[in-house]
């Protein structure tokens, strides 16, 4: 349970890095490449996985986050809620929260509220992890990836 936990709180640092605190203006840069996709999970489009692109060593701004609709596919945004992200390398990881049987957190209710965990393995959620790291490449003008997950460790 407390490995769960510290996957959530992860997540929520994540987001909220990636958005920004209410009350102050994000910049928008110059030039931003719009990236959508889709992403599989055990070869199936899902919905509700957040899908987040973490800068790489080499690559300034903030990256970017989406979340799948019910065909799987994402847009992403920019830190501003734009659409688009700077281009460069990313690592790109992946969320899906649920309850601990894996169903889907019931409507209204926050995942806190539910005692929610995350459903994917630790090899799509760690952006620090060296192994099977998901890395993207992002130029203009604009970009399609997809990306096929597995629930599996």
């Amino acid at each position: 349970m407390l490995k769960s936990n510290r996957h959530f709180i992860i997540v929520v640092c994540v987001i909220g890095m990636l958005t920004g605190c209410g009350g102050n203006s994000v910049e928008v840069p110059d030039e931003l490449v719009p990236v959508t996709g889709t992403v599989k999970l055990d070869g199936k489009p899902k919905a509700n996985i957040s899908v987040i692109f973490n800068p790489g060593d080499q690559t300034s701004g903030t990256g970017g986050y989406g979340v799948t609709d019910s065909e799987g596919k994402y847009t992403l945004l920019h830190r501003s809620n734009k659409p688009g992200i700077e281009s460069g390398e990313y690592i790109v990881t992946f969320s899906m929260m649920g309850l601990p049987d894996g169903s889907p957190i019931p409507e209204g209710k926050d995942a806190a509220d539910v005692g929610a965990v995350q459903l994917l393995p630790e090899k799509y959620t760690n952006p620090h992890q060296e192994r099977n790291r998901t890395m993207a490449t992002v130029k203009a003008p604009e970009v399609t990836l997809d990306f096929e997950i597995s629930a599996k460790k």
